[in-house]
């Protein structure tokens, strides 16, 4: 389903005065910036704005009233079929509980949200952002996560209510250390930043992130073994109900075991929030 969105396109020229830093010495910057390296769009390239009018036209929202509240799949109403199918299976193991009990991993994540579809353009500006390191993309993906979440709580509220209105503190899945220093930022900190200021709820770097191996190249299994144990929870979140942000949900694993860590914790409630949902 497609609705409007409140974010200001920027028309040629113009897009050094929406998206430049606030100060002067900022507004230069960019306005010289602009005259060497003219802003091109994220999606298609064509010159004139971070992300030009068509692009974002074609960007597929996710329908929070059919979207499967545990991993954000599209076309769950409620709960997608492999979600489904595992709640089954769940209920019929319920007998053998003490022999097989269930992980802490699989309830960590109490409500999950995506934005969009991963589809054209979405990966495209995915990856200009986090590869090509268009930093300023972080602020459209914080706006267009927080369109989606108020519009989730309005048009779903017996699914999303209070995603936002119940929310303590938003918190985010970090880098490793290694992706820092390859990139040289964090790109769901400036996200959750973004968020934060935009939202008016109080940011927690609740997380750091073990590990270096890059996981866009692995499987299902490959990511769940790869995640589990990867967090560590490095700031009091006892008691919070928090708003987890990632950029891409493909398994669910990376927010299953970011939740899992911030549930050991002492953290009340998760629900997550992801700019897209592979499907």
């Amino acid at each position: 389903m497609k609705r409007e969105r409140s974010i200001p396109i920027a028309s040629e020229g113009d897009a050094a005065a929406v998206f430049g830093g606030d100060s002067l010495m900022g507004r230069l910057r960019d306005a010289a910036l602009e005259v060497l390296s003219p802003t091109r769009c994220a999606g298609c390239e064509r010159p004139g704005a971070l992300i030009c009018e068509a692009c974002l036209s074609r960007i597929e929202v996710i329908d929070p009233v059919h979207a499967c509240t545990r991993c954000g799949a599209p076309f769950g109403d409620m709960l997608c079929t492999e979600c489904g199918v595992a709640s089954e299976e769940a209920s019929e193991g319920e007998s053998a509980a003490a022999a097989a009990p269930e992980a802490p991993e699989a309830r960590a994540v109490d409500r999950c949200l995506a934005a969009t579809v991963f589809a054209d353009p979405v990966p495209r500006i995915i990856r200009t952002y986090k590869d090509a390191g268009e930093r300023r993309l972080g602020e459209l993906i914080a706006e267009l996560m927080l369109d989606a979440a108020e519009h989730a709580e309005q048009a779903a509220p017996e699914s999303y209510g209070g995603l936002l209105r119940n929310a303590d503190a938003v918190a985010f899945v970090p880098v490793t250390a290694s992706a820092y220093a390859r990139r040289g930022f964090d790109h769901m900190e400036l996200i959750a930043r973004s968020f934060s200021e935009l939202s008016s709820l109080p940011l927690v770097d609740a997380l750091a992130k073990h590990g270096s191996a890059d996981q866009r190249a692995l499987g299902r299994a490959g990511r769940m073994e790869r995640s589990r144990d990867a967090y560590e929870v490095v700031a009091p979140v006892g008691g919070l109900r928090l708003l987890l942000l990632d950029d891409v949900i493909t398994t669910g694993a990376t927010m299953r075991a970011a939740a899992t860590a911030l549930r050991a914790a002492g953290a009340a409630h998760v629900d997550a929030l992801a700019f897209a949902r592979v499907w």
